[in-house]
């Protein structure tokens, strides 16, 4: 075994890299908060470039068993009217496939062994040794380990200690996501987005019968009263929205619909710091506009993957590894911020003028500028 490698997280992104770094030979340990893998419900979208880092990572064939691919993306006014459709943006993977969050979190943790997880183990504070670093846990446990890495989130407690001055941000909007169960045969299952003047609903198909969605309105951050929304008020909302957006809304339970305002971090200069390395939401949280969220998180156990093929020295893979990755996932953050702008203008008028001009817009020009986002390329850096 290689040198000895913490991992601090056990979502998308500290599975997908602890994975990237057993391929490799390295001593990898996770070190997750709660109790066990469980996540919410919902869904997770993965794009062409996730897919192929995925494929590199040898889980392939798991994410098609249990996901939904399409090549299609339409965008859609609130009374039903086609704006656009974006079509393939990849050659060699789907361009989109929709997965529910804890399968994918299933298929990542199947490929590593039980022996490197530990649940309820949650960081308070760490310290550098001469010989690596040492990590203190709530419950009293200490660690000796020579390499960190931070995948605990967007509100990573490492990322706050060693950039106390980078802030999140609010988006401006809070966003409903919930499952569908059962979906009918009259509903048709293909990826939409619907924006309007009362928010913007977006439907994305599951394996099993489910489909996801999200809704997304404009408030300030912690608005008590969207915080006590439940169904009812969010059908009442949407209801003059176009078909089958009220009913999915009014056949949702509570229970399978979360609720949360959303954030994205402004973007940091670098990723490592000495031993430490930032990944996932920790090193580069996205506003989920564009989907690139989990397909980021995916992209840099891939991109770490490839850095430690080509330096012999982990400290130095790792400043290869932010070499690659710094200006894409700003890029993609600035991108996904915009995009959301954009998505969630709510004054009527404004609305009438985006959604004219999103439809006499050819969409090989959107497609243009989505295919960087959506493909992967080996020689970048």
């Amino acid at each position: 075994m290689k040198n000895l490698i913490s991992i601090i997280g056990g979502g998308i992104s500290g599975l997908s890299t602890a994975i990237a770094l057993k391929n490799k030979g390295f001593h990898v340990k996770i070190y997750e908060k709660n109790a066990d893998f469980s996540s919410p419900e919902t869904g997770v979208l993965l794009g062409a470039n996730a897919l192929h880092a995925l494929n590199e990572l040898g889980i392939m064939a798991d994410i098609k068993k249990h996901g939904f691919s399409t090549d299609s993306w339409t965008i859609l006014s609130d009374t039903g009217k086609e704006l656009t459709e974006i079509y393939q943006l990849s050659k060699d993977y789907p361009t989109y496939t929709f997965i529910h969050r804890q399968d994918l979190i299933q298929i990542l943790s199947q490929k590593i062994q039980h022996d490197m997880i530990y649940f309820n183990e949650k960081l308070s504070d760490f310290m550098y040794t001469p010989d690596g670093i040492d990590l203190y846990f709530e419950n009293g446990k200490q660690v000796a380990t020579e390499y960190l890495i931070a995948s605990d989130g967007i509100n990573s407690n490492i990322r706050k200690q060693i950039q106390p001055m980078k802030k999140l941000r609010y988006a401006g909007y809070t966003c409903w996501r919930g499952i569908f169960h059962n979906c009918p045969d009259y509903i048709k299952r293909r990826f939409s987005e619907t924006w309007g003047p009362k928010g913007r609903f977006g439907i994305m198909p599951l394996s099993g019968n489910r489909l996801y969605w999200y809704a997304l309105k404009n408030c300030p951050p912690h608005d008590p009263e969207l915080s006590s929304w439940t169904t009812k008020e969010l059908l009442y909302n949407f209801l003059y929205y176009h078909d089958p957006i009220p009913q999915l809304i009014d056949k949702t339970l509570d229970c399978h619909v979360v609720q949360h305002d959303i954030y994205d971090l402004d973007p940091l200069h670098q990723f490592t710091y000495d031993r430490i390395i930032l990944t996932g939401d920790a090193a580069h949280a996205i506003t989920p506009n564009l989907g690139q969220g989990a397909c980021q998180a995916i992209e840099d156990a891939y991109f770490l993957s490839k850095s430690l093929e080509s330096e012999n020295e982990l400290h130095l893979a790792f400043k290869k590894f932010e070499e690659l990755r710094i200006e894409r996932t700003r890029k993609i953050t600035q991108d996904s911020r915009i995009f959301g702008k954009v998505a969630q203008i709510d004054i009527p008028f404004l609305c009438s003028i985006r959604n004219k001009m999103l439809s006499i817009t050819p969409a090989a020009i959107h497609e243009h500028k989505l295919r960087n986002v959506f493909s992967l390329e080996e020689n970048r850096g």
